[in-house]
């Protein structure tokens, strides 16, 4: 075993420690920088696209200039404009930079009276109804012949991004020691209804006026995720990944009724299989604790975007393990002194007894997501300070 393998295998040991909320050696630090890095080196998410090279020295500049134990979101841009070009249509649009960003027209592509449909076959539904309204590609008056041509075009695409993820993973682990935390990534069943088929407003209107149709969809939609993730092997250290969209705009009540049961038999049926699950709770749960605490204990890993992170230590650190810790503001309007004081004071009342692991918020993803002499400090001083004694 060589060094650098060895040193991965003791980060994979801290992250293992972590998510099942025991005490590691140290706090774990979770690098989140996502395309802020080619922003940090001069560029802009598009060369990295365009250019392998510029994207393997993105990665080894973020890696070589600031510690870390955890990858959990490198730097690889995996929504690319040609894939979307291609399709001729998707959620997204993209800025000039190489950024992606929803297109709120371009979700809306269920009509209501259609989750029988949805509820009978989610397959058959999306293959021969969603897809030829949301794809030009896909379209019923399409001819076999372009429609394979067109796919094998996604498929040459996604071939290019699923090279640079692999080389991303090699030059981190073999080259820097890092253990790569996110074994898989899927929605919520009732968040996929969200972000594909009938957007927000679309949705909080079904919730009031259907709310049964909304939650048996949801129930039905839990095979349909968990097919994403059937052949990702448990692994420690590792987790499946659940970003949270709606939930924060849901009341208790209609959370119950609506989001609830197809998101805990959700987690309930990886925990079955072996995973452990990572959920991005995006800004506020307060108002949802009481649910949360109903999680599997010690397999949850709760990511806060904008909750106050000792209040969640007091309500749900029993359940889960908590990630989280300086905000991206901070990060981008304070001087690096503020920046430490703010990690000093979160490490001191949530790293006692283990279950807490430093990070962002949320992902580093614009140039203003923070400067990076307050990344640098920040990754210094939790490196030296979180340490268990």
């Amino acid at each position: 075993m060589n060094q650098m393998e060895a040193v991965r295998l003791e980060r994979q040991k801290l992250m293992d420690d972590f998510i099942n909320n025991r005490q590691p050696q140290r706090v774990p630090i979770v690098s989140t920088c996502s395309t802020w890095a080619y922003y940090y080196k001069g560029y802009k998410p598009i060369d990295g696209i365009r250019n392998d090279a510029v994207m393997e020295e993105v990665v080894r500049s973020i890696y070589t200039d600031f510690y870390w134990d955890i990858v959990e979101i490198g730097p690889v841009v995996a929504y690319r404009p040609e894939l979307f070009a291609i399709l001729g249509g998707g959620t997204f649009t993209f800025t000039e930079e190489g950024l992606h960003q929803t297109n709120p027209g371009a979700i809306a592509v269920m009509e209501p009276e259609e989750y029988p449909e949805l509820i009978a076959d989610p397959y058959e539904f999306l293959l021969n109804k969603i897809y030829p309204r949301r794809y030009k590609l896909f379209a019923h008056d399409v001819d076999f012949e372009t429609k394979f041509a067109g796919i094998k075009e996604i498929f040459a695409v996604r071939g290019l991004i699923a090279k640079q993820m692999q080389k991303h993973d090699e030059i981190a682990e073999n080259e820097f020691g890092l253990h790569n935390t996110i074994a898989g990534l899927i929605l919520a069943p009732v968040d996929f209804i969200l972000d594909y088929l009938r957007d927000f407003h679309g949705i909080m209107r079904d919730i009031k006026r259907r709310p049964e149709v909304v939650r048996e969809a949801g129930m039905v939609l839990v095979n349909y995720a968990l097919d994403e993730v059937e052949k990702i092997k448990p692994e420690p250290g590792k987790s499946i990944l659940i970003p949270m969209h709606l939930p924060t705009f849901l009341n208790p009540r209609d959370f119950e009724k609506v989001y609830w049961p197809s998101y805990k038999k959700l987690i309930d049926e990886l925990v079955a299989r072996g995973h452990s699950v990572k959920c991005a709770f995006e800004r506020k749960y307060d108002h949802l604790f009481d649910y949360l605490q109903e999680l599997p204990k010690n397999r949850i890993v709760g990511v806060f975007e904008d909750d106050d992170l000792r209040l969640v230590k007091k309500k749900l650190g029993d359940t889960m393990a908590i990630q989280g810790g300086i905000t991206t503001q901070a990060l981008n309007f304070c001087t690096p002194e503020e920046c430490i004081d703010i990690c000093k004071g979160l490490i001191d009342d949530l790293a006692p007894g283990g279950g807490f692991a430093f990070s962002t918020n949320k992902a580093m993803i614009s140039a203003s997501d923070g400067k990076a002499e307050n990344l640098k400090a920040v990754t210094e001083f939790v490196r030296e300070y979180g340490v268990y004694k």
